[in-house]
């Protein structure tokens, strides 16, 4: 299980890296079109475009990470164990069954 749990961990990391990567070139893309767009609206608003969306795929690739990480922390160490139901003979103390 721990195999499984490292290596979907090692994927994702990789994967957060190819995103993390590409939404940084893309950013400085947009930062270019922004800087050299000489006073045209157009194009600075195609650069700042460009800037906010690369901004928001890092942070939505962030927060992916995080909930893959939680559920693979949830799955590999899981806070409740689940043991056999208790037998209802050695429970003992039945309240007489009164309803309150």
């Amino acid at each position: 299980m721990s195999d499984l749990v490292q290596t979907i961990s090692n994927l994702v990391g990789i994967l957060l890296g190819v995103v993390g990567g590409v939404g940084v070139a893309y950013f400085v893309f947009g930062a270019y079109q922004y800087l050299t767009a000489s006073g045209a609206p157009h194009q600075m608003e195609r650069g700042k475009t460009a800037m906010l969306t690369a901004l928001a795929g890092i942070v939505l690739a962030m927060v992916a990470f995080g909930v893959v990480e939680l559920v693979i922390d949830a799955v590999a160490n899981p806070v409740v164990e689940i043991d056999a139901p208790p037998d209802p003979a050695s429970a003992g103390g039945s309240d007489g069954g009164d309803g309150g």
